[in-house]
């Protein structure tokens, strides 16, 4: 009887993921891929929704920027609410003639406390929309389109995880 209820168990365990893998790529598909800024030209595919100002972010980014060759990140700003200068940091990134040289400038740090002076940048509200639409609510949120498999927060093995590093 053990044996059969450990079955059971499993079998359910194994069902709610197979169900879980079937939402997420259900809600991957509503993701406008081309409105997100696009780095690397790797085959590793990876959507993210990153915070100018968020710590685990800027360090997921290092590890990401690393390999272009091998990733490639579609990314999806979302600045804290109420928070102009994280707000003047995606707008800068998101409409910039070079949208990663941007990221790369504001995720290290050069525009703390001093936020540039840009105009609203209509992609910003869009990406924000989106990640509503999806219940995002912490950043880093990370979903690897081979698997399907949602990360949420900071976990240093992502890049292990995604089949990049050993």
């Amino acid at each position: 009887m053990k044996a059969l209820l450990s079955l059971l168990v499993l079998f359910g365990f194994l069902l709610a993921q197979d169900l879980y893998q079937e939402f997420v790529k259900e809600q991957v598909r509503q993701i406008p891929l081309k409105k997100a800024i696009i780095f690397g030209r790797g085959k590793a595919e990876l959507i993210t929704f990153m915070n100018p100002d968020c710590g685990y972010c800027r360090k997921e980014w290092q590890e990401l920027k690393k390999v272009p060759d091998k990733v490639k990140v579609y990314i999806f700003l979302i600045p804290f609410r109420g928070h102009e200068e994280s707000r003047a940091k995606a707008d800068y990134i998101a409409c910039s003639r070079d949208p990663i040289k941007a990221l790369d400038e504001v995720f290290s740090g050069k525009f703390d406390g001093k936020p540039p002076k840009v105009p609203r940048c209509p992609l910003v509200d869009e990406h924000i929309r989106l990640a509503e639409s999806l219940n995002v609510g912490g950043v880093p949120y990370n979903i690897i389109l081979k698997d399907y498999k949602v990360i949420e927060g900071y976990n240093p093995e992502l890049l292990k995880i995604m089949g990049v590093k050993r």
